[in-house]
């Protein structure tokens, strides 16, 4: 690989006037380079699933307590607190799953896709929700913008999916 390199870039002299400094520079450099962007978007995605996970949990664990944060009446929050729970195993179950593939180092496009189409349909219900003030407009429009966020949050992981085909479980030298 060191001459195919050499080929693309002649060596040069350095400030010590040794050559080939340049060359072995680069290339302990560019590795990290292409890793570092897939670092950071593979932690911004952990983030996004542990929070993801952490509202699953909670809407399983106290469904009444997140229905009257969007202003539902105790009676009512009480008589729908199956739908918080269906809803907060969905959210645990995207959460996990994605974490999951995140430690494994396998793709994550699915379970990123998966979390944008829940996010989007949650935001269009909520905010519709809101506008026909079933739910307190300001709880309502405060979570339908909390869910066009994640959306925003999770789009860019999209396109540049952060997992390599090429890894698997099975194979360490994958990044």
């Amino acid at each position: 690989m060191s001459q195919q390199f050499e080929r693309l870039s002649p060596p040069r002299r350095s400030h010590n006037g040794r050559v080939g400094n340049e060359i072995v520079a680069t290339l302990r450099v560019h590795p990290i380079a292409s890793i570092a962007p897939q670092a950071g978007g593979r932690t911004h995605l952990g983030l996004l699933a542990a929070a993801r996970a952490g509202l699953g949990v909670a809407a399983l664990t106290r469904p009444v307590t997140a229905l009257r944060a969007t202003g539902l009446d105790r009676v009512t929050a009480e008589r729908t607190a199956w739908a918080a729970r269906l809803l907060g195993g969905r959210d645990l179950a995207l959460g996990a799953g994605l974490l999951h593939a995140l430690a494994r180092r396998h793709p994550t496009s699915g379970w990123v896709w998966a979390g944008l189409l829940a996010d989007a349909v949650d935001a269009t219900a909520l905010a519709t929700a809101a506008a026909r003030r079933q739910i307190s407009p300001a709880a309502g429009g405060l979570a339908a913008a909390l869910a066009t966020a994640a959306v925003a949050w999770a789009a860019p992981a999209v396109r540049h999916d952060t997992s390599s085909p090429a890894s698997t479980p099975d194979d360490p030298s994958g990044p």
